[in-house]
């Protein structure tokens, strides 16, 4: 009788340890992400649009479907997809947003992952999303900022950021010190004559790199042009980028030439600047430009024409994507913990201290503005690159600069002369327009008529590129004239 009392007891004390087990594994956690009740919900398989590399969408299901459910602590636990009860993903990498559009209004399509704010927010102003009314979501959108997602014109939520990537300085703090300046905070600090004045030394304000399909650049051009308007932001870019700067092939050669003195500062993704700074975190800073910092960011969307089934599938899907993915994934794997992630209440990640400040500086454009300069794109970035990557634009550049600086600091010329010099540098220049072969003003609405035209095909970048660099070479050499 003792030793069936003793199996008795220990196999109710196994039960036991299996029971709460399981209750422990699934029972509601507070603040975290879907419970067991989502389990019981239908079964339902997802069709997403998205940017994602390939890479990008396998590794997401592998996370999903499998290894958010590895062991922990002995313990196996369910994968995200098991508990929320989505049984397949299904990832159509298309990168044009017209075809988005079609497909979010005729439902081939079940979600979107991706695009920048110029048009996802254009999906949802032509009514290609559906609005998020899921009260879980709107609780937690609540704490995005608005930098991060997106309304509809009558005030529904209609998309939200999973996680986004700021665009950094980074600045080598003996640099300054050799050239005798302090560390910059905004754009605009680099144009004054203290910080300019170090290309008569032989020094350099910026490490840069060519325009063209590098989102730090890209983004940089277009925050200055939003922060500083037309004029303004052209000087900025034309005098710091163009002639104060260092010309590399890439950012990670930009990094690299701030990291070893060559230069005072960079724009790169943080990511990228991170990894530099922590090679050198006493030579190095990372600096948020002053209310005035680019970024991107990956939203999440549902489409317009989405079955009810399905769409309860999308709502969970962004919930855990709220929830578990900014705590876990986002924490520590691989390929995606560069990312920052727009909520984290519990990520222990070290770079989850720089978030804050990240999204205080962040710089959003206003939406009209957003969708101007996104139309405008192809032909910014071709005028960006002339003044950024060009040799004899840049040879210009400089000559014209260092002849500012040395007649303000001979006081041949005084500190309001210096600053009317170094915007008409930035005045747009009249060219000859290659599609219509008349003489026009490189503005932002001819710049948004010539960016559709090189979309179209109407116009090709080259011959457009041709002309505008003669005109900037003439300005400058019209503002040398000028000086004497």
């Amino acid at each position: 009788m003792k030793k069936k009392n003793v199996l008795l007891i220990a196999v109710a004390i196994v039960l036991i340890a299996v029971v709460a087990s399981i209750v422990y594994i699934y029972w509601p956690k507070p603040g975290g992400g879907a419970s067991i009740s989502e389990q019981t919900l239908k079964p339902v398989s997802l069709r997403i649009m998205t940017t994602w590399s390939q890479w990008s969408a396998d590794d997401f299901n592998r996370y999903f479907f499998a290894e958010s459910g590895m062991p922990r602590a002995g313990v196996v636990q369910p994968s995200a997809a098991m508990i929320l009860n989505i049984t397949n993903i299904t990832f159509i990498r298309v990168e044009d947003p017209k075809i988005w559009r079609e497909a979010g209004l005729n439902g081939s399509v079940d979600g979107f992952i991706g695009q920048n704010r110029y048009n996802i927010t254009t999906l949802c102003n032509e009514g290609a999303l559906h609005p998020i009314q899921d009260p879980k979501i709107l609780e937690l959108a609540k704490y995005i900022p608005d930098a991060l997602k997106g309304y509809t014109k009558d005030g529904k939520l209609c998309w939200v950021a999973i996680y986004f990537m700021p665009y950094v300085w980074l600045v080598n703090l003996d640099y300054a010190k050799k050239v005798g300046v302090e560390v910059p905070s905004t754009w605009s600090d680099l144009l004054k004559p203290e910080y300019l004045s170090i290309i008569t030394q032989g020094a350099y304000l910026m490490a840069v790199y060519p325009v063209p399909n590098r989102d730090p650049m890209v983004n940089s051009v277009n925050t200055i042009l939003a922060k500083y308007g037309w004029e303004k932001g052209w000087s900025i870019i034309a005098v710091v980028m163009g002639a104060a700067s260092r010309l590399e092939t890439s950012s990670k050669a930009a990094g690299d030439s701030v990291a070893f003195g060559k230069a005072l500062l960079t724009v790169l993704a943080f990511d990228s600047a991170f990894t530099e700074y922590s090679m050198f975190p006493g030579k190095l800073d990372i600096v948020f430009p002053k209310n005035e910092t680019g970024y991107w960011f990956t939203p999440i969307a549902i489409a317009a024409n989405i079955s009810s089934d399905r769409l309860d599938g999308m709502y969970r899907l962004i919930r855990w994507a709220l929830t578990d993915m900014q705590d876990k994934m986002l924490f520590n794997r691989s390929g995606w913990s560069f990312n920052m992630p727009v909520l984290g209440f519990n990520n222990t990640s070290p770079r989850m201290a720089y978030k804050e400040k990240a999204i205080q500086n962040l710089f959003v454009t206003p939406t009209d503005l957003d969708l101007a300069l996104g139309e405008a794109a192809p032909a910014t970035t071709l005028y960006a690159n002339i003044l950024v990557s060009d040799k004899d634009v840049r040879n210009l550049l400089k000559e014209v600069v260092t002849k500012i600086i040395e007649k303000y600091k001979s006081n041949q010329i005084s500190l309001d002369d210096y600053y009317r010099y170094i915007e008409m540098i930035g005045q747009p220049p009249k060219f000859k327009d290659p599609l219509t072969g008349n003489e026009t003003t490189f503005s932002l609405d001819e710049a948004r008529r010539l960016g559709n035209a090189i979309r179209s095909g109407a116009i090709k970048g080259e011959d457009l590129e041709k002309e505008l660099k003669s005109a900037i070479i003439n300005n400058l050499n019209t503002i040398l004239q000028a000086l004497g």
